[in-house]
């Protein structure tokens, strides 16, 4: 739960054959953050070792919902590389993105996810909060 608001970063919720989460942000980048948070729970990663080094995302897209289907697919890339990403300032600018990552190994993850959809995604902003569903093809 983020300290400083009434909202959790996150939660996962039931589906059908997959698994979802929905996120939550007071602004864009917080959103995709928390996506990314979510992402990494679902993965239940085992065992984080050394630091990597740092990294730089930069992302465009057609709309918003695309353009965070494909950072959290770099953070699916990377997690089959078997590194996980701290994310660090995200800057979202229109439909571009650009994010500093520190890397680091990890043994293994528990969980394995192959996609991230587009299936009833939709970001929205209600009072101030963005939120989203995002569903993971296990």
């Amino acid at each position: 739960m983020n300290g400083l608001n009434s909202f959790p970063d996150f939660i996962e919720i039931p589906h059908k054959a997959d698994i979802a989460i929905i996120a939550y942000g007071q602004s864009l980048p917080e959103l995709f953050s928390h996506s990314a948070l979510g992402l990494y729970q679902i993965l239940g990663p085992k065992c984080e070792s050394q630091n990597e080094g740092e990294d730089l995302i930069v992302l465009q897209a057609k709309d918003i919902e695309t353009l965070l289907v494909s950072f959290l697919t770099e953070l699916l890339f990377l997690a089959e590389k078997q590194i996980k990403a701290e994310i660090g300032e995200i800057e979202i600018n229109d439909f571009a993105l650009k994010a500093i990552i520190v890397k680091r190994s990890n043994q293994d993850f528990s969980n394995f996810i192959k996609a991230v959809t587009f299936n009833e995604m939709k970001i929205i902003e209600e009072n101030g909060i963005f939120h989203t569903k995002i569903v993971f093809d296990l």
